[in-house]
């Protein structure tokens, strides 16, 4: 068995470099056959990915959930298997599958644990594992990103800009057609989902699994500031689905049409603007999970 890691030295706040090579070490005192990848900017490791698919029958990121979905984007269509070792600050695709988060941890799961199909998730601009939004979760993102330079770092920005986007909450009014049904509504939000967890430990889909076949669609409706505020506490224990204002639906394809321009998520990060339209391709590639 030989493998490949592709490694985001600048995840975890920077501490993905250490833990590549911890990791490395980890592999040589064992006399694993290996080959260590470092990134250098958005979409290398989709390149690199693709580039270890050739030699290697494991191809492991090492990062956070973006750095996971560019490994993904460069092996789902070839016959290698996605590792992971979590090395982010979300670390919902390890949520999801139930891998360990330290680094370690997940390194002896690699080299003991057994592989699964999961399902992908492919949208024009780009594919998913997790989770795919418009709207709120997105501008949260925006928001997150402008304090990429700031001395304010990890959970108070994220909160801080929570904070600034219900400030300014905006609903748009959105035509969503999930497989032959119509909705004509407005929302805050549509989260689209393959698992679980989004946005870092959030349930926004408790009955989604990674290989059901199905994409949850998480719709948030127009809903007051003060509501959604005192709303998104319980959305990390899933207790949101009773809401008036949420409804999941599931189905194999997806296509969001919306009035004005929406930024787009994917596993984390932004790409594109609305229409979104997405279909789900069940079990299409394999991950190394526990035994």
């Amino acid at each position: 068995m030989s493998i490949a890691i592709v490694a985001n030295p600048s995840a975890g706040r920077g501490r993905g470099r250490k833990v590549a090579e911890s990791v490395a070490n980890v592999l040589r005192d064992r006399n694993q056959d290996f080959e260590l990848f470092l990134t250098e900017g958005p979409k290398h490791a989709v390149e690199l990915a693709y580039q270890a698919s050739r030699k290697h029958e494991i191809v492991a990121a090492l990062g956070g959930d973006g750095t996971i979905n560019e490994v993904l984007s460069g092996i789902w269509e070839t016959e290698s298997k996605l590792a992971i070792i979590p090395g982010g600050t979300g670390n919902d695709y390890a949520r999801g599958l139930d891998i360990p988060r330290d680094p370690l941890a997940a390194l002896d799961l690699i080299q003991n644990g057994r592989a699964v199909k999961v399902d992908v998730v492919k949208e024009t601009d780009r594919m998913f594992g997790v989770v795919s939004t418009i709207g709120f979760p997105s501008t949260v993102l925006v928001n997150v990103n402008a304090h990429r330079d700031s001395w304010l770092k990890g959970s108070p920005v994220f909160l801080a800009s929570v904070a600034k986007t219900i400030r300014e909450l905006e609903s748009y009014r959105v035509k969503i057609t999930l497989d032959h049904k119509e909705i004509d509504t407005k929302v805050v939000g549509v989260v689209l989902m393959n698992m679980p967890y989004g946005g870092g430990g959030l349930k926004f889909a408790p009955d989604a699994r990674y290989n059901d076949g199905l994409i949850s669609v998480v719709i948030i409706k127009e809903v007051g500031k003060f509501e959604l505020m005192r709303a998104l506490p319980t959305v990390y224990f899933g207790k949101h689905v009773n809401h008036p204002k949420v409804e999941i639906l599931q189905g194999k394809k997806v296509r969001i049409e919306a009035e004005q321009p929406l930024i787009k998520s994917f596993d984390g990060d932004l790409a594109g603007t609305t229409p979104l339209e997405a279909e789900i391709y069940p079990e299409k590639a394999e991950v190394i999970v526990g035994v």
